[in-house]
């Protein structure tokens, strides 16, 4: 059904390329030298752009800076032209260069010919004359045809990894979107400087507008490499940690995921979603410190006193947390207080309700879902159904009740924890005893 979907909205997008195509105004001028030369020169730009692309983290998706050529061609050549452009040297370089299959082909052509001839469209019929020899500065009407161009270039294959994947739009929108889209805002200019120079200067204003192009494509490399460095820097530490209890590898990370959909499922923005995956991953990074070495390997029940010991690493957690600027604030209160109950029956301050940070209640919830469906040495992985069972017995005492039936009704987490079977037993040292809370270490 989801491939079936796919396939009818990219062909539902193709038509729709070619009816733009098809209604376009492909007259020539009398001296129609100067428009083929022009085409030709963004063209081959368009292509150097195109094959310079950025691998993005997200659904093996790409992003370049050939979006400058497309629209300087609009400012210059019109709709028409524009689309040949951009649809010509998607096309090529999909095929030729990043041998994308056939179906991605046809959408990423299709959807850079919607994305520019409407863009174009918008900028026309705003009264903007268009002409390969004269540049018009006209800033309204430009602004509204790049607002349109990436309204269109964003929403369209973020439709698409949204019907293949599976996940929300709104989650795949703000996965493509990310932080370039303000850098694509603020680099638009660069097509009007552009289509200025090349009528005054022809190749030689193409060639000057090089440098900025393509260190603006410089600069989407090392904001990306950062923020993927910064993430498996985080990723190796929590591994480092975890590497000291063989039952907890993986946790911290597969916390964090469940933490973000829960979080995308009560519909938080995106940066607090990834404010609370943040946190979730480094949730239980106090437990670096030595102290806490013994406790972690003990099969056995803990003691009052080892318990109490185990409890304050929220508190540890917390404090090397907040040495990081820009997690405070966030991040490390989120962090401290993933052992709070709802009835203020936990620890390390004893906060109720809506006070406790909701993305600390999140974490909360997630942690006990991974400490449930994993496999341990005394039980066997839980069921979905007997997770949300065993929660909502703890609905309104330990867990937020709002989560908990948003939970209870989360397919995309049902998917993700798996159907394996086994006892609904709780050991000792996952319960303090009959009646009592759930306690996760």
């Amino acid at each position: 059904m989801r491939n079936t979907k796919l396939n009818l909205y990219v062909s539902s997008l193709a038509v729709l390329a070619a009816a733009l195509l098809w209604r376009s105004d492909w007259s020539l001028p009398p001296e129609p030298e100067a428009l083929l030369n022009s085409v030709a020169a963004f063209a081959v730009l368009g292509f150097l752009s195109e094959i310079a692309f950025l691998r993005l983290p997200f659904a093996n998706s790409t992003s370049s800076v050939a979006f400058i050529p497309y629209l300087a061609s609009i400012v210059l050549l019109g709709p028409a032209w524009a689309m040949a452009i951009a649809g010509g040297t998607f096309l090529v370089s999909d095929a030729a260069v990043r041998r994308k299959p056939l179906i991605k082909i046809i959408h990423n052509t299709s959807k850079e010919i919607v994305a520019v001839g409407t863009a174009g469209l918008v900028y026309v019929t705003l009264g903007t004359r268009v002409s390969p020899g004269e540049f018009h500065l006209s800033v309204f009407p430009f602004a509204v045809a790049v607002s349109t161009y990436f309204l269109i270039n964003i929403g369209a294959p973020a439709t698409a990894i949204a019907l293949e994947s599976g996940v929300r739009l709104r989650e795949s929108w703000r996965k493509l979107v990310g932080g370039s889209l303000l850098f694509d805002f603020m680099a638009s200019p660069l097509a009007l400087l552009l289509a200025f120079l090349y009528t005054e200067a022809q190749l030689w204003g193409i060639i000057v507008v090089t440098v900025p192009l393509f260190l603006i494509r410089h600069v989407y490399s090392v904001n990306l490499q950062i923020e993927q460095g910064n993430r498996d820097l985080l990723e190796l530490m929590v591994k480092a940690i975890e590497a000291r209890d063989p039952y907890t590898s993986g946790h911290s990370l597969r916390v964090s995921r469940i933490a973000g959909i829960l979080a995308r499922d009560i519909g938080l923005s995106g940066k607090l979603v990834e404010l609370i995956e943040t946190a979730a991953i480094l949730h239980d990074v106090g437990k670096i410190h030595e102290e806490y070495a013994l406790i972690l390997r003990k099969p056995e029940r803990l003691t009052p006193q080892e318990r109490a010991l185990i409890n304050t690493h929220p508190i540890r957690s917390f404090e090397l947390v907040r040495t990081i600027s820009g997690f405070r604030g966030g991040v490390d209160l989120a962090v401290r207080h993933h052992h709070e109950n709802w009835d203020g029956s936990g620890y390390p301050d004893g906060l109720s309700g809506r006070a406790i940070p909701v993305g600390a209640r999140i974490i909360m919830i997630a942690d006990t879902i991974d400490a449930m469906t994993t496999d341990r040495p005394y039980r066997a992985a839980l069921t979905f159904d007997e997770v949300v069972a065993e929660l909502g017995r703890y609905s309104g005492i330990q867990f937020d009740p709002e989560l908990v039936e948003v939970l209870s009704r989360s397919q995309v987490i049902r998917k993700l924890v798996g159907s394996s079977r086994g006892p609904l037993v709780s050991p000792p040292e996952t319960r303090e005893g009959a009646g009592r809370l759930i306690a996760v270490r």
